[in-house]
């Protein structure tokens, strides 16, 4: 046997078995799948095939992919919004936690930290001149300090994170 009848073999049980679970027939899977072994075979000859798990595999994938397709285009594929109304969540279920904009937040690192990342994160400036512009004793000392100005917002962000996950 050659190679194409050995892979239609193994793949075509599958690929009719997962066209069925999609709601089509017997025919519908043979087109698809010789479909999908033209594609198969066009990008194995032309160089371009790029097979992650085995060609069984990629076959019904592709298989599932143009039946997929094909309906969309025929519009077959029903949305659920008319069911949109027998799961609508009353307005109030929720309890929406009270948040501080994002600006109050970083407002409680204070403002000489504001400043400090700001001159590093926006305007590019390296440590050295960091420790010159906010009066350090050395570029070590205007490091210690950011890394403390960002220890301060993330403390900030994560007490404001821990208040949301528990409504999650």
């Amino acid at each position: 046997m050659d190679q194409i009848t050995t892979l239609y073999r193994e793949a075509f049980p599958h690929a009719a078995r997962a066209i069925r679970r999609l709601g089509g027939g017997l025919e519908t899977a043979k087109d698809l799948f010789h479909d999908a072994i033209i594609i198969y075979l066009e990008k194995s000859r032309s160089g371009h095939l790029q097979v992650d798990s085995s060609p069984v595999a990629y076959l019904v994938g592709i298989t599932k992919i143009l039946w997929l397709k094909g309906n969309r285009q025929q519009g077959k594929l029903e949305t659920l919004d008319y069911l949109a109304h027998y799961m609508s969540i009353p307005e109030d279920f929720y309890t929406q936690p009270e948040e501080a904009p994002l600006l109050e937040q970083l407002k409680i690192a204070g403002e000489k930290c504001l400043q400090l990342l700001q001159a590093f994160y926006y305007d590019n400036m390296n440590m050295q001149e960091i420790a010159e512009t906010f009066d350090y004793s050395s570029p070590h000392s205007a490091t210690v300090q950011k890394y403390k100005c960002l220890e301060k917002v993330r403390r900030s962000f994560s007490k404001t994170a821990c208040h949301a996950e528990t409504f999650a």
